[in-house]
């Protein structure tokens, strides 16, 4: 089933009533695709998955992380600071992008971002948040410990545009980190 027809059935989900579920009491659901779909996705979100979304009765909202990273290096003090002096040293440019990474997932900024989000997307009827440009966190992350971490304080629809594969029931982040089984979602 191409990625076309696995959205409208994400969308389907979310507007269904459902009973239990085993993937747990949140709706958060991944549109998994190959790593080459990367920028068909992203052309067909903004050509017209959008609007189906609303054709369905849905407001969706869209949170790229790839804009949510940008935002916090461009302000991080240590990027700032540490990647002027870094500049000539590949070691220790090494090392600076590491920190990044590490300065990223210990302040929680992708949690607090989701989160904060959140917060909009509850004030709409039928709200739904949408995140797109996961890739953008390889190398410094994988999106199932960061879904681990907000799970209990999720109270919205999520739809995770999920570069990658689905292993039975775990997926793998870009369709090369090792498979990961403890998603609590659904996946499409």
């Amino acid at each position: 089933m191409n990625v076309d027809n696995r959205y409208i059935k994400v969308l389907d989900s979310l507007t269904q009533p459902r009973g239990h579920d085993h993937a747990g009491d949140k709706t958060i659901c991944y549109l998994t695709f190959e790593t080459k779909d990367i920028q068909y996705v992203k052309r067909k979100l903004n050509e017209g998955w959008l609007e189906l979304a609303k054709n369905k009765g849905l407001n969706p909202k869209v949170l790229s992380l790839h804009s949510v990273l940008k935002k916090f290096f461009e302000q991080d003090e240590y990027r700032i600071e540490a990647g002027q002096d870094a500049v000539e040293d590949e070691y220790e440019m090494i090392e600076v992008y590491d920190s990044l990474g590490e300065n990223l997932k210990n302040q929680e900024i992708i949690e607090k971002a989701i989160l904060e989000i959140q917060e909009e997307v509850l004030t709409k009827e039928n709200g739904i948040l949408i995140i797109s440009d996961l890739e953008a966190i390889h190398p410094y992350s994988r999106f199932g410990p960061i879904e681990q971490k907000i799970y209990n304080e999720i109270k919205i629809p999520i739809i995770v545009l999920y570069p990658g594969e689905i292993a039975g029931s775990a997926l793998k982040f870009l369709g090369f980190y090792p498979e990961d089984g403890n998603y609590r979602s659904k996946h499409f």
